[in-house]
């Protein structure tokens, strides 16, 4: 231990007794975290710009990954409900310039998912949303690492592939030498996030040492595709998984983060016996929040002032600090908006000369996939005519017959 620390001695030294014997696929999934040693640059300037965060979930039995999410985000509730919303879909990957598709035939809801003791394994939107679904959570002892030996090894296996890309910051400082990660920096997020794809595809098409065949081929001989409960809703699933906040339901709908949410169905729930409800959010664009009702309905609402721009839970945080440092007291809305309209147009000039600003950009183009982007011309709200910029439609002109007569 003197020599080479507590990690290495327990790999010599620790006892192993037994080991994890799953026999059908979604019985077990292992999920967890770690960091891509891999420098990315942003998509506008491809300057350099961090480190992302991995999120992989793998199925036990056969070694199939059945999800992952990539992100610039520190691990938390919202990776978690995007790396299951991932695992639970049936996928494919287009290859680079041409029109074929590599065929990720893998999905559904795991029965149990083995997690460490990271905070966002503990929150109440995680473990309320695996009690709903019926999975069971169970927690590595504190310090057993190697009770998570299977995503363990994954990660260990793709970052073994990662290494080989330009940017690559590997494994420690001794591996990397003097190899400037941040000058050969090439791929931005979504690069990676493609790269990372095409890799877990050529992964599970390769033999697999302790199977003996190839991760794909175990899961159509142990009947993956019928193994599991696949999600008919699948908005549901993956709302289910988000993060939430208690609210009082009232005569002006809700309040969440200083924004005030309303929906018409609320009109027939106010002063009805509705106490606090849970308000389901994603914290990339709080245009939208979700209220769960106590018969559990899900009630999406939406803005009340249907003007304001979608904006994102960091930007929030931000404003309000700015606003309580000045001035103390709580921001009303109409500030907040203003105020993160100032921030962003500061971001904006600054975004070439500071990482910090590259990075809030590289988070706004990463809106969530499931939602448009608006048509501020089809919202319900006063639309100023004079504007040039305003979309325009042809009308068509035709003489009526009747009136030459």
């Amino acid at each position: 231990m003197k020599r080479h620390g507590a990690q290495e001695t327990d790999k010599v030294f620790a006892a192993r007794p037994g080991c994890l014997e799953i026999a059908a696929p979604l019985e077990v999934v292992q999920i967890d975290h770690t960091t891509a040693d891999i420098m990315l640059v942003d998509h506008v300037n491809r300057q350099p710009l961090a480190r992302p965060f991995l999120t992989v979930a793998i199925d036990v039995a056969t070694r199939i990954v059945l999800g992952v999410h990539v992100t610039f985000d520190e691990p938390s509730v919202l990776s978690i409900a995007l790396c299951l919303d991932h695992c639970m879909r049936r996928k494919s990957v287009h290859l680079p310039g041409t029109m074929e598709e590599v065929v990720w035939p893998t999905g559904g809801i795991p029965k149990a998912i083995h997690v460490d003791n990271a905070q966002e394994f503990h929150s109440d939107a995680f473990r309320m949303a695996c009690e709903d679904w019926g999975i069971a959570v169970e927690y590595r002892p504190l310090g057993g690492k190697h009770y998570g030996g299977h995503v363990e090894r994954l990660i260990g296996t793709t970052m073994g592939a990662v290494h080989v890309l330009p940017g690559t910051t590997q494994s420690s400082i001794v591996e990397k030498g003097d190899y400037d990660s941040e000058k050969h920096a090439a791929l931005t997020l979504v690069e990676f996030e493609d790269w990372l794809h095409l890799e877990i595809c050529r992964y599970h098409n390769s033999v697999h040492e302790v199977l003996g065949r190839t991760p794909l081929a175990a899961w159509a001989d142990l009947g993956g595709d019928i193994a599991g409960r696949q999600v008919v809703d699948v908005e549901a699933f993956r709302i289910s998984f988000l993060p939430f906040e208690w609210r009082q339901l009232g005569r002006t709908g809700i309040t969440l983060f200083g924004v005030h949410y309303w929906s018409d169905v609320f009109a027939a729930l106010v002063g009805r016996g509705q106490g606090k409800v849970q308000v389901k959010y994603d914290p990339r664009d709080l245009s939208q929040v979700w209220v769960i009702t106590d018969d559990g309905r899900v009630i999406p609402a939406r803005y009340r002032d249907l003007s304001r721009p979608r904006i994102s839970l960091w930007e929030s945080r931000r404003a309000r600090k700015e606003w309580q440092d000045k001035h103390g007291g709580r921001i009303n809305e109409r500030a907040l908006f203003q105020l993160i309209d100032a921030q962003r147009r500061l971001a904006e000039a600054a975004r070439q000369k500071t990482r910090t600003a590259r990075m809030e950009t590289e988070r706004g183009a990463r809106l969530p996939r499931h939602q448009p982007r608006r048509d501020p011309s089809r919202e319900m709200f006063a639309i100023d005519t004079g504007n040039p910029d305003l979309p325009t439609y042809p009308i068509d002109e035709f003489d009526d017959p009747r009136r030459k007569n």
